[in-house]
């Protein structure tokens, strides 16, 4: 029923995702009218995931369902049956490689992103707000409490332990970790042409145009960006996708300040193949300070970025190797 519940309490999100699956399905038909597709569309990690393949190759899209729904059972702080969510519980679990791959590319982005992307932050998300479950508000001083150290996750061959106080939630890299799951047994099967949208995570196989949410609107696109390089990789995190009552509660938590970050209402980020890469700098970037921000992006040259502040104010960079914009 917890499941249910979420879905429920993101019936709007989820409408919007509706739209975005079928801007995106149009544009990609655009972009190649001689390439016949096939979309279907399941509901796996809480949200809308969407597959488009040739029509010849579409008997393979059941097999990338199934490649997420195995990784959502790593992944999860929800499954109860998942390893996440045993090592939450348990604070020690069997080494699993997909996992301790995760955490070290976790680990890696903490570092690269001076700390703001914090998967301990589960701490806060999952204990205090209980976001996906019996949602509620903390107050400010549990807040604070809260106990947030990616160092107390400690990875060796045989095991994977975590202090007792520590919370992980994969929710700013767990989607786009699957999608690059996805894609890889794609492109190793020999697939040239297609799309994997997972909420806000999009990985272009081949070439594609990809639609941005408005994020001052439930239904509406504010941007399109049109694929240059193959395979490409795309993240939107937006604090408009989730929250508990209102837009200021919503789930996107600096780690360092352990309050909501507001100095953008959406994040894009564009990459060659990696939507891991993409998914955590979008949740990084969408809690960082304004200026840091921005002396942040501004000198990266491994992704773009489109960033929109809470005025309205576009602010994109990097972007051309990627996409025209």
């Amino acid at each position: 029923m917890k499941n249910l519940k979420f879905l429920t309490s993101t019936k709007k999100t989820l409408q919007s995702q509706i739209l975005i699956f079928l801007l995106l399905s149009s544009l990609f038909s655009i972009a190649d009218t001689q390439i016949k597709m096939t979309d279907r569309i399941q509901v796996i990690m809480g949200t809308f995931c969407t597959i488009s393949l040739e029509s010849n190759r579409s008997y393979e899209i059941e097999d990338g369902f199934q490649k997420l729904k195995e990784i959502e059972m790593i992944l999860s702080s929800y499954q109860k049956e998942a390893l996440v969510y045993r090592l939450n519980r348990d604070k020690n679990i069997s080494a699993n490689p997909i996992l301790s791959e995760i955490l070290t590319q976790s680990k890696k982005y903490h570092t690269q992103t001076n700390g703001y992307f914090d998967i301990t932050i589960g701490s806060i998300t999952h204990a205090l707000y209980r976001f996906g479950e019996e949602e509620r508000i903390p107050t400010p001083q549990q807040k604070q409490k809260a106990v947030l150290n990616i160092d107390k996750i400690v990875l060796n061959k045989h095991n994977i332990t975590i202090d007792k106080d520590i919370i992980i939630d994969l929710g700013g890299i767990g989607k786009g970790f699957a999608v690059d799951c996805v894609s890889e047994m794609y492109q190793k099967r020999g697939i040239l042409n297609g799309k994997i949208a997972l909420s806000g995570d999009i990985r272009c196989i081949g070439f594609c145009s990809v639609a941005v949410q408005d994020p001052f609107r439930d239904i509406g696109t504010i941007a399109t960006l049109n694929a240059k390089i193959p395979n490409l990789s795309i993240s939107t995190s937006g604090i408009y996708r989730r929250y508990i009552k209102s837009k200021s509660q919503h789930h996107l938590i600096n780690p360092k300040t352990k309050s909501q970050g507001n100095a953008f209402v959406s994040v894009t980020i564009v990459a060659k193949e990696d939507n891991t890469l993409c998914d955590a700098m979008a949740t990084a970037i969408s809690v960082m300070p304004y200026e840091e921000a921005l002396r942040f992006v501004h000198n990266q040259k491994q992704f773009g970025y489109f960033l929109i502040t809470p005025q309205g104010e576009k602010i994109s960079g990097n972007l051309e190797p990627f996409v025209t914009f």
